[in-house]
């Protein structure tokens, strides 16, 4: 939740102060963080270090993308946020390895947060000493911060509305206790909750309107382009996130109980490193086959990956299954870079950090209410066939030891493969989420130079 608030919060301030000040500062929250979980001796104060870690890191990307659209020539912008793009879900993969690395060297987990100060400031120290000529920058205005506030409000009581109530909507408790899960704390409270976010979000808009600097500039609000471009994104966060999701939870399903982490990351791993691919290739394509073709033909290979998905066997089949979300990856990396590409050409260019924000801000809404779509989906319809069930009773004369072998194995016959079908189920909608995504990118170009 605080990665998804400081995104667009970060993009648009470092507009006013300067990307490199923005960047360096986050760092150290960042670092702080780091620390501050690695001397933590309770889970408050390790949640206390990670919120830290999440306030600071969500800087960073949309950050990057404003340096970049700053500093390199608009001929080559392209290519360079493909390697931005690339490097950030690289990172995906990487970091659950040097994680697993560091705490195998030192026999600590401690070691890969303090590991990461001296890193941290070597990054810190090399960006600003490059000192990158920005020749744009509004240094001498400073915006009303209230307004900003007031959102992030309204984004951390979405987040959560969104986030607790899949498990209790559409009926599907029982289909969560058939799964082995449990509803989140926050599900009572649902409905307050959204209303807080509604409540604080108009506020925002209030505040913002009046403003003598608003932090999120009207016009790049109110540009065609800019909306084209973060309704894509926001297709392309609800596509990704259903793989991410329901992936892992097809591989418990199929695989032994000790081999799920292992296999799981075998599987996203492919995602992700062909996501890395993409988001290069579909740097490089931008400047040659312009943002609306380059973003239609990637995700048109997602959608072909993510139908290719429905087919996933009744057994964990890792070479097939690794090569369908590798294609479902390719594409939607391809995706990044055009959509990152088209939002900061419908920005002035004081406003290169706000549309970096605010673009990756769509997607991260997309993820999460692509998430809790999906996951009230399944639930009810695995609660609808689990109702439609033969209700198991007790055998006279059965133990309560054979009663629950019995109970377990119809489990594994007959709710297992509900649940596999139901899995499927959502990459086929993952597949078409990616054609209507299609539809809106192909508005790109029409509107892209006519705001």
């Amino acid at each position: 939740v605080e990665y998804k608030v400081t995104v667009p919060v970060t993009g648009s301030i470092s507009d006013f102060v300067g990307r490199i000040p923005v960047f360096t500062r986050e760092m150290l929250l960042f670092l702080a963080g780091s620390v501050v979980v690695a001397v933590s001796d309770s889970l408050l104060v390790m949640i206390a270090g990670r919120t830290l870690q999440g306030l600071g890191g969500g800087a960073m990307l949309p950050v990057s993308m404003a340096l970049v659209a700053d500093v390199v020539p608009r001929q080559r912008r392209a290519a360079a946020l493909g390697i931005v793009a690339a490097v950030d879900t690289f990172g995906w993969v990487l970091g659950p390895v040097w994680g697993a690395a560091i705490n195998s060297a030192f026999d600590s987990w401690r070691a890969i947060f303090w590991l990461n100060v001296p890193l941290g400031i070597a990054a810190a120290g090399l960006l600003y000493t490059s000192k990158p000529q920005i020749t744009s920058r509004r240094l001498s205005s400073r915006p009303s911060l209230s307004s900003a506030f007031v959102g992030m409000i309204a984004l951390v009581a979405f987040c959560l509305a969104l986030s607790s109530g899949s498990e209790g909507s559409l009926g599907a408790e029982q289909g969560a206790a058939q799964l082995g899960g449990s509803t989140n704390p926050l599900a009572d409270y649902r409905i307050p909750i959204l209303a807080l976010s509604l409540v604080a979000f108009v506020g925002f808009i209030v505040l913002d309107r009046r403003a003598a600097i608003p932090i999120l500039p009207r016009a790049l609000i109110g540009s065609r382009v800019f909306q084209i471009a973060g309704g894509a994104n926001v297709l392309v966060g609800a596509a990704l996130i259903t793989a991410m999701v329901n992936a892992p939870l097809a591989v418990a399903l199929l695989v032994d109980e000790d081999d799920v982490s292992r296999d799981s990351a075998l599987l996203l791993g492919s995602l992700t490193i062909a996501m890395t691919i993409g988001a290069l290739i579909g740097g490089r394509a931008v400047d040659r086959f312009q943002p609306r073709l380059t973003a239609g033909v990637g995700l048109l290979i997602g959608a072909a990956g993510f139908g290719a998905m429905r087919w996933w066997p009744d057994e964990f089949l890792l070479t097939q299954m690794s090569m369908t979300i590798a294609v479902a990856g390719l594409g939607l990396g391809i995706v990044i870079a055009p959509i990152g590409e088209v939002a900061i050409r419908a920005a002035q260019t004081e406003d290169y950090g706000a549309a970096s924000g605010l673009v990756l801000l769509a997607r991260l809404l997309g993820m999460t209410v692509g998430l809790s779509a999906i996951t009230a989906y399944g639930l009810a319809r695995l609660d609808l066939k689990v109702s439609q069930l033969p209700e198991i009773s007790p055998n006279p004369g059965e133990s309560t030891a054979q009663y629950f072998a019995r109970q377990q194995e119809y489990f594994n016959s007959q709710v297992v493969p509900f649940t596999l079908d139901i899995i499927r189920e959502t990459f086929v909608i993952a597949a078409l989420i990616c054609i209507v995504a299609i539809v809106v990118v192909s508005r790109m170009r029409a509107r892209l130079y006519h705001g």
